[in-house]
């Protein structure tokens, strides 16, 4: 096992997680829930769940991109949030490790996934938070 492997076992997903949360609501119009990306510098937004213990749903940078390139600009006019999140996000508990984190990330085609501590979700972990730990290796 190499140095960056074992690290990223030892680490878990609570120790590089972002927790600056941004939220956006099932029934919001596609083309705000994008304008609030931009406006936050965020690549994702979480979405509730029906209810609190349901898992949260997320809309990526990535899904609103891939509208487009189907279709045009004029479709973020015509959809929700819920239109185009993944739902329900796959999710990983705090206390995961990193390694396998990515592991699931990899298998699953995916580059986020909230973070839980039981049913909150208290982060979200992106390969763009692992990427800098397993360079400075």
């Amino acid at each position: 096992m190499t140095t960056t492997q074992l690290d990223l076992t030892e680490l878990r997903a609570e120790e590089l997680m972002t927790t600056d949360l941004q939220w956006a609501q099932p029934t919001d119009e596609l083309r705000a829930a994008g304008d609030h990306m931009v406006r936050q510098g965020v690549r994702a937004l979480l979405v509730p769940g029906r209810t609190a213990a349901d898992l949260p749903g997320i809309l990526t940078s990535k899904d609103i991109v891939n509208l487009v390139a189907a279709h045009d600009t004029a479709i973020l006019d015509q959809l929700a949030v819920a239109d185009a999140a993944t739902h329900p996000a796959i999710c990983v508990p705090a206390t995961a490790n990193v390694l396998d984190c990515v592991n699931l990330m990899r298998m699953s085609g995916v580059r986020r996934v909230p973070v839980l501590r039981g049913t909150e979700v208290v982060g979200i972990l992106s390969l763009s938070d692992i990427l800098p730990r397993m360079l400075a290796r």
